[in-house]
């Protein structure tokens, strides 16, 4: 192979490597939480609450009482797990009950 197509070729696949690796880094999405252990297990328990969460069954929410009203990092982690894990509604977001607010969040009550 000539040189210059072993350069152009080298250069191809760092540009690629760099493309595909600066989506793993971006600053958007991380909370200022995430380093807080309580965020990690928000996180977990809003995943479960998530993926098993029936609006007509209040027992399917599962959040730590004493973690959700006295930690914000582990509401921040919740949120961001429940939304993460639950199944698309398509976009029907009356999926879910509406709060006395008329917010239709889930079961986050935010």
């Amino acid at each position: 192979m000539p040189l210059r197509l072993i350069n152009r070729l080298i250069a191809a696949v760092l540009l690629v490597s760099l493309v595909a690796l600066s989506g793993c880094s971006t600053p958007f999405g991380k909370s200022e939480y995430a380093d807080d252990p309580l965020y990690g297990l928000g996180y977990t328990d809003g995943c479960g609450t998530g993926t098993g969460f029936n609006p007509a069954d209040r027992s399917t929410v599962i959040r730590d009482p004493e973690g959700w009203s006295k930690s914000k990092a582990y509401r921040a982690g919740w949120k961001k797990g429940f939304n993460a894990c639950r199944p698309s509604s398509g976009g029907n977001s009356s999926a879910y009950p509406a709060d006395a607010q008329g917010r239709r969040n889930g079961p986050s009550g935010y």
